[in-house]
């Protein structure tokens, strides 16, 4: 169980680090997670070897463990805690790209408001046309008072 399980635990590790790089890839972020997904092929890749060596090999041996066989499995293990750490890092700066994106929204939102509105108003201008133009201005022709009369106040 010892031979096997430290090389098998951190290849499990990492497989967990590289796939967790792999989603995040994809996301908005995506960028970002180049380097770290390079980083954890770099650690897959030996320890992949070392569990294949011991996989390999024909006569096992239980041996004492040292500080240089936990190595590994240390590295892998706070590589691991890094990713989840860097993930929730750039969680933090989302709301940057939030409120970009919702000043996006907005902007797209309003200019939409806007030629609704400016169609409304257009045809609501068409109808006042249309009735000023069926309809002319006329002078009012009211017989309350003589025409000698309104010709005075016309002449003042």
């Amino acid at each position: 169980m010892e031979t096997y399980g430290v090389p098998l635990l951190c290849l499990l590790l990492n497989f967990l680090a590289f796939t967790a790089c792999m989603r995040f890839l994809f996301s908005r972020q995506g960028f970002y997670w180049i380097v770290p997904l390079l980083v954890t092929i770099f650690l897959l890749w030996p320890n992949a070897l070392r569990l294949y060596q011991v996989a390999g090999n024909g006569a096992i041996q239980a041996t004492g463990f040292s500080y240089f066989d936990l190595q590994p499995l240390l590295l892998s293990l706070l590589w691991y805690a890094m990713i989840v750490t860097f993930h929730y890092a750039l969680k933090k700066t989302v709301r940057a790209n939030y409120h970009h994106e919702q000043v996006k929204k907005n902007l797209h939102e309003a200019r939409y408001q806007m030629s609704v509105e400016s169609v409304t108003h257009q045809r609501k201008e068409q109808r006042r046309k249309h009735y000023f133009t069926n309809a002319p201005a006329r002078t009012p022709r009211l017989q309350a008072y003589s025409s000698e009369w309104t010709d005075l106040f016309d002449q003042r």
